[in-house]
Order: C-alpha cells, then structure tokens, then sequence
C-alpha cells in the first residue's frame, strides 16, 4: 500500500519532486528505494529519483565497456557524439541548449568531426545499438567514463551541460 501510494502520488506530480527526479526518465540515475516505501527522509533534496520506473534502465553491457575502453578516446567520441546529440535534441530542441551542445564538442574536439564511414564492425553497432536504448544520462556519463577521464576541461564541461539539462527539466 506504501508502494502504491508512492507510485500514484510521484505519477500526479502530488509528491515530494526530488533533485535526482529531475529529467525523468532521460536524466535520473535511479529510483529511491526509501521513496517507494514511503520512508524517503530526504525528500526533495534525495539524489534519486522519486518517480516510478517500469523496467530497469538499459545499459552497456561488460563487453561493450571492455570495448570502449580499449578503443582510442578519438574513436569512442566519434561513436558516441552523433548518439547524444540526437538524444538531446530530442530531449530538448531549444536553442540554448544546442548552443550549450556544440560548446561540449568543442570542448571534445568533435566540432566539424567527419561522421564514421563505412560498415562498422560489429562490436561497435552493438555499442550503438545499446547506446540508443539508453537513456540520455548514461550516454553522457559513458562518454565521460570513457574519452573525457584524461581531459579536465571537457569532463567539467559535460558535467556543467549535464546539470544544465538537468536544471532546464526541473524549470519545466
């Protein structure tokens, strides 16, 4: 009964809104275990998500990860960057937010960058495949994790982009 009452109020936005609950579903991490109980003592300022999720969020699977991360950053960008624009511009089409989105390519040397040519092996349209799947949020945390980690001033810029999405949702 807790759970359901949990469920129906988030769903009515009658609920506390907490700060991971910003996005939904595109930029949450996850659900609050607590909130579902009715037992969530941190309320709007709790981390995770105070909405239902249906279905566990898709993710990369280890063998995509291992792939990844052996790939040179130029090659992991340049599979990742058409992805997360096309999720962004999805998830919001304003003009701020692509101004804010070509400041990250930048940031990440993909402003201009040649598109990929050619069939693809097939590990990387598996990468493709799963990133699609996924939300926004974890396209932007897998490129972080894996081409901004030796690149400070890229890495602060996405995390800037991905708060400012962020903040842009909870305006909404």
């Amino acid at each position: 009964p807790a759970r359901q009452r949990a469920e129906a109020s988030a769903a009515a936005g009658g609920g506390p809104a907490s700060e991971g609950s910003y996005g939904h579903p595109q930029l949450c991490s996850r659900p609050c275990l607590y909130f579902a109980s009715g037992q969530c003592a941190n309320g709007s300022s709790c981390d995770f998500c105070h909405h239902v999720h249906t279905k566990r969020p898709a993710h990369l699977e280890k063998k995509h990860r291992e792939a990844l991360q052996a790939m040179p950053t130029s090659r992991v960008k340049a599979l990742i960057f058409p992805v997360l624009q096309e999720k962004v511009t999805d998830f919001d089409g304003s003009l701020a937010t692509a101004l804010a989105f070509e400041e990250l390519a930048r940031a990440c040397g993909q402003d201009g960058a040649a598109p990929l040519q050619g069939k693809l092996p097939r590990i990387e349209r598996g990468i493709l495949q799963a990133l699609h799947a996924a939300s926004l949020r974890v396209a932007i945390v897998t490129l972080q994790r894996m081409a901004l980690t030796d690149e400070p001033v890229a890495l602060a810029v996405s995390e800037a982009f991905l708060q400012r999405l962020r903040r842009n949702a909870a305006a909404h």
